[in-house]
């Protein structure tokens, strides 16, 4: 008789037992999120992994055969430029497989994130960190700047009063003048102030338009010009013109903190009437309006690296049309013809501007046929649109959030997993 105390086969597994398609479709199952893993910093607590990462401690070939998976379909976050570039340093050697990654930047940063996104350094450069990507979103917090000041006109006017689609971009150059003209008389209060002894003189008239205010105090008013000797009685410092040192001074601080209304932009935009006009062909009017009171916020520069850095082939133009009213990707707004057969990646830029919910139901009512609404958060946002091969989109997230105990700044930059 046969014994029948057999011993199973401790090398034995289900898991290995299985075509390689089946094992591979267990990994997938095991290891792939719906949500994005945040590095370094911790995941919010409405993402839910639910990734079962001890698979990869089983033994040396499911390791091998599972490792890829868990980068290459899975997506990363990073907050900041080096965070990508430490990454690969310090994760598996497989992170080389990451295709899909998204990036969430804050306006004072873009500038770092420029630089490294449009590096082509090989120890430090995206697409150096990452030669296999294939998705790229990048959600740029625009904060309070440019549009927010725009909406804030439309708070205090009643709805009938706008007349049309265009009504809040003629509401900025009004608003920049009162903002302008409450400026000079904050300097000249100032240049009274500082006057030493004597008799004070009385607050000078607010400059012409058409003339500079620099000229315009030191020709018209006298105040640059020789001193005559007259009213020895007055103490005046020797050599100064507080007014127009003071307000030389202020031009040259929102030369290094530009205000809400980037000023320089806009006083261009007032001297010449046709920089304010739009297209009357393009239908688009909420976004070319946010692209061109936005340019110094350096959306075009962070579009243009991002083309010559993950685009194969050099640039034969830089003149784009920043404004382009069409999807379909013109000759001057496309990317470069890349130069070997190798797929170009797929990159989004998500530019979230924070309004309070009524104003953005206003903006909606007056752009109906530009913004959508999403059914779940009720933000609204434009198309994705052509600027210098890059696809840009306009978010819109009402405040506060719609539902209660969530926070808007994240619900606002995680709406591409739905995508």
């Amino acid at each position: 008789m046969h014994s029948l105390n057999t011993r199973p086969d401790p090398s034995f597994s289900l898991l290995l037992s299985l075509p390689r398609e089946l094992r591979d479709r267990v990994y997938v199952f095991a290891l792939v999120s719906d949500s994005p893993f945040w590095w370094p910093s911790k995941s919010p607590d409405t993402d839910h992994h639910n990734v079962s990462a001890s698979l990869l401690r089983t033994n040396k070939q499911v390791y091998s055969e599972s490792i890829e998976i868990l980068y290459s379909q899975n997506r990363f976050l990073f907050t900041h430029p080096s965070d990508c570039n430490v990454f690969r340093v310090v994760a598996s050697s497989a992170s080389v497989n990451i295709t899909s990654i998204y990036f969430r930047i804050r306006q004072k940063d873009l500038k770092l994130w420029t630089a490294y996104l449009g590096s082509k350094q090989a120890e430090r450069s995206l697409k150096g960190d990452l030669p296999k990507l294939k998705s790229l979103w990048v959600f740029l917090r625009c904060g309070a700047m440019g549009l927010p000041a725009a909406f804030g006109s439309l708070q205090a006017a009643p709805v009938g009063a706008l007349g049309g689609p265009g009504g809040h971009a003629q509401a900025l150059p009004i608003a920049l003048g009162q903002q302008m003209h409450a400026l000079q008389q904050q300097v000249a209060l100032g240049g009274n102030q500082a006057q030493t002894g004597g008799n004070q003189l009385p607050p000078p008239p607010p400059p012409a338009p058409a003339i500079p205010f620099l000229q315009f105090a030191q020709g018209p008013l006298g105040l640059g010009g020789p001193h005559h000797g007259h009213h020895h009685h007055q103490n005046h410092p020797p050599h100064v013109n507080l007014l127009a040192q003071q307000q030389l001074q202020m031009h040259q601080q929102a030369s290094i903190h530009p205000p809400l209304f980037h000023a320089p932009h806009h006083i261009g935009s007032m001297v010449n009437p046709q920089a304010n006009r739009t297209d009357p062909r393009d239908s688009h009017t909420l976004f070319s309006t946010f692209l061109r009171f936005e340019r110094e916020l350096g959306i075009e520069s962070l579009c243009l690296n991002l083309r010559d850095a993950l685009y194969s082939g050099p640039s034969t133009s830089m003149n784009f049309d920043s404004s382009s009213s069409s999807d379909a990707s013109s000759a001057a707004g496309s990317p470069p013809m890349a130069s070997s057969n190798e797929p170009r990646p797929e990159v989004k830029i998500v530019c979230i501007v924070h309004i309070p919910r009524r104003i953005m139901e206003r903006v909606v009512a007056l752009h109906p046929d530009e913004l959508v609404v999403d059914a779940k958060t009720q933000d609204a946002r434009t198309r994705f649109r052509k600027l210098h091969g890059i696809e840009v989109s306009l978010e819109l997230n009402g405040c506060p959030p719609l539902r209660p105990g969530q926070d808007a700044t994240y619900h606002g930059d995680m709406h591409a997993h739905e995508h």
